[in-house]
């Protein structure tokens, strides 16, 4: 049973008592009600308390003498402040017995083993063990006032923990507690290295149980890093793909966003960024949680297939998983991360992709109606981060951002590990795409051009009848058109996990950057906007050569280019800005599954900058890198092989002049 607070005594209203503030006064009753070992009476749930008499006799004695009572500062308290003092606050609650848990009582279930409560206090923490009367055991992931949400499982004769899928598990109305001490466990990050894990860390088509309580594993959902326990982001995370790596560079600790339309190659950009760090000392793990979760298979043999599979862990779940689900298996992607990063690893994980961690929050809505706000209502507005935003859209910001932030890199007393997230969100076709004719931005195929039928057109029956005929046969063939684009994108199996406009752009706010993916193609490699892609870490999170060689000019100049094509004139200005972004864009360009090292990629732009590939087209560009490569890899092995293993050191003027012995002779 839940711990009741003890009943009102005169005690409780003495105004010859004064403290600075009804926590230190309700602080001072505490401590007074443990120190008394004379006549005690038993409140609700069984604690011992002292007296109200006893109580009396001690405070009276105590406001004789102000030094005898912490938080004395010299005047009575009103009677209003004395009255909130002697109600128990949540912490005083829990303080009375340890051993006493958080109960609630079951008040509707969901397929997919997910589970709504009432009555469970917010002060229950996410990732605590629930247990019902019947014995059934679930994982708490979250609460929204007044509900709270988790996820049902049951353990095998092996200790396995499977997730448990009927709906009517539980009746409704059963008890259940959250412990105050045993909690969600992941599995230890070392046993997990070359395997595929489930949703709740046990190994994919194993009979052992999961490994865990090792100093290598943590809890699922846990408080994010304090500001004193990390540190400043100096160190680069080399993704292998060059238009990532210098349009917006990733540090080691750094939380991006990656983002574009179905069929943008995001999931393979994730795929080359782990095969990148093969050598390298960094960690995998990669959360196969959307469209990926039913390519498995696939993923794992390309991983083998580049060697990257002996430091990568997959987490997955299933390819019809509940929402809450895929929030679970994106919580222990983050616990196997976190634990390899407490051993002082740095670690990349790879989200592909965001839809478990944003569509669960909508499932909160749905499955607790009184959540949401009626339509047409105003609803409540609070400030969060110095912006005054809607209630629901804070608790949201709120819940996103306690995932979020458990990236960082912690500082050297803490063995100086990272987490890297590189996390997958697709956007809807169009939503970025200008449509100039209409001079609006949207998500569809003309959709501001012409009205969706004949009976939106104000003054339709008054226009002649060619003009209504004509009218008629342009929205047949915009619906036709819908109708194509619509059956085109249901072939992409992503087109299901896309997310809207809106929230992609939340994203963008409370991430550390975001690459912006406007096309791909197996043989060009990926068009990254120099627009929209960005890093706020900025040149602390590049690699040290790219410093030494202004890489930041690269984005400028492409974005100067983009412009003047659009909006710019003729002219030599126009000519040399094409030119220059032409040759950049033969440089960044890269076949699927080519991996490019940071000392190729070092190569490339000290000929871009120094104006080795001046007047050249892409193609030539291309073969000038080529043969400039493949030189340094004969010739240059050891500086090689140096600029590849200490990614944060700058350019010797040396190694510089080495660089420009390359392309001697090179037509």
């Amino acid at each position: 049973p839940r711990a009741r607070a003890p009943p009102r005594t005169r005690a409780h209203r003495v105004e010859t008592l004064m403290f600075a503030s009804p926590r230190a006064a309700a602080a001072a009753f505490a401590r007074r009600a443990a120190s008394l070992s004379s006549p005690k009476t038993r409140c609700a749930g069984g604690a011992d308390r002292p007296s109200g008499t006893t109580l009396l006799m001690r405070r009276r004695r105590a406001s004789s003498s102000s030094s005898s009572v912490p938080g004395v500062v010299g005047r009575a308290m009103p009677r209003d402040v004395l009255a909130r003092a002697a109600s128990p606050t949540v912490e005083d609650v829990e303080n009375e017995d340890a051993r006493l848990n958080f109960s609630g009582a079951l008040s509707a279930t969901d397929a997919g083993g997910v589970c709504v409560l009432e009555g469970m206090r917010s002060a229950a923490p996410a990732g605590a063990i629930l247990t019902f009367e019947s014995g059934t055991r679930a994982v708490l992931l979250s609460h929204r006032e007044p509900k709270t949400f988790g996820l049902m499982y049951d353990v095998d004769s092996s200790g396995r923990k499977v997730i448990r899928d009927a709906a009517n598990a539980v009746a409704p109305g059963e008890r259940c507690e959250a412990s105050k001490v045993e909690f969600m466990l992941g599995p230890s990050a070392g046993s997990t290295l070359g395997k595929v894990v489930d949703a709740l860390g046990e190994i994919v088509g194993s009979n052992v149980a999961m490994v865990t309580g090792t100093v290598d594993s943590s809890r699922i959902m846990r408080e994010p890093p304090s500001v004193e326990d990390r540190k400043p982001i100096t160190t680069p995370l080399v993704t292998g793909i060059k238009a990532v790596d210098l349009l917006a560079p990733v540090g080691r600790g750094q939380c991006m966003l990656v983002s574009g339309e179905p069929g943008t190659g995001l999931s393979e950009l994730g795929l080359t960024s782990i095969a990148a760090q093969k050598n390298t000392g960094v960690r995998c793990v990669y959360a196969a949680l959307g469209a990926q979760a039913s390519r498995v298979n696939q993923v794992t043999k390309r991983l083998e297939a580049d060697g990257a599979m002996a430091h990568t862990t997959i987490v997955t779940c299933n390819t019809k998983a509940s929402e809450g689900e895929r929030y679970a298996a994106t919580c222990t992607a983050f616990a196997i991360a976190e634990g390899a990063r407490a051993t002082g690893q740095d670690v990349l994980l790879v989200l592909d992709d965001f839809t478990g961690l944003v569509n669960f929050t909508t499932d909160m809505s749905r499955m607790a109606p009184q959540l949401n706000v009626p339509e047409g209502t105003q609803e409540q507005m609070e400030e969060y981060e110095g912006m005054l935003i809607s209630a629901s859209l804070a608790e949201r910001r709120r819940f996103l951002g306690m995932t979020l932030q458990r990236i960082a890199r912690l500082n050297d007393e803490l063995k100086g590990g990272s987490i890297t997230l590189m996390g997958v969100m697709y956007h809807p076709k169009g939503a970025y795409k200008k449509t100039f004719k209409s001079g609006v931005e949207g998500a569809g195929a003309g959709g501001a051009v012409l009205p969706s039928s004949v009976d939106s057109i104000a003054g339709f029956a008054d226009m002649p009848p060619a003009i209504q005929e004509k009218l008629r046969k342009a929205l047949e063939a915009k619906a036709a058109a819908a109708a194509a684009k619509s059956a085109s994108e249901g072939e992409l199996p992503e087109s299901k996990f896309v997310q809207s406009r809106p929230m992609v752009e939340e994203f963008m706010s409370i991430t550390d950057g975001q690459v912006f993916v406007d096309s791909y193609d197996p043989q060009e490699g990926w068009i990254i906007s120099a627009k929209d892609s960005v890093s706020r870490i900025g040149a602390p999170g590049a690699a040290g050569p790219f410093r030494s060689l202004n890489f930041l000019q690269l984005r400028l100049d492409l974005m100067q280019s983009d412009d003047m094509g659009t909006f710019g004139c003729a002219g030599d200005e126009k000519i040399k800005l094409r030119t220059r972004s032409e040759a950049i864009r033969g440089f960044l360009k890269q076949k699927q599954g080519d991996v490019s090292t940071l000392a190729e990629q070092t190569i490339g732009l000290f000929a871009i900058q120094k104006g080795y590939t001046k007047n050249k087209t892409a193609d030539e560009v291309e073969q000038l890198l080529a043969k400039a490569t493949q030189r340094a890899n004969e010739t240059l092995g050891e500086e090689m092989k140096y600029i590849n293993e200490n990614q944060s050191k700058e350019l010797s003027a040396d190694t510089m002049a080495k660089f420009a012995a390359l392309f001697d002779g090179i037509a």
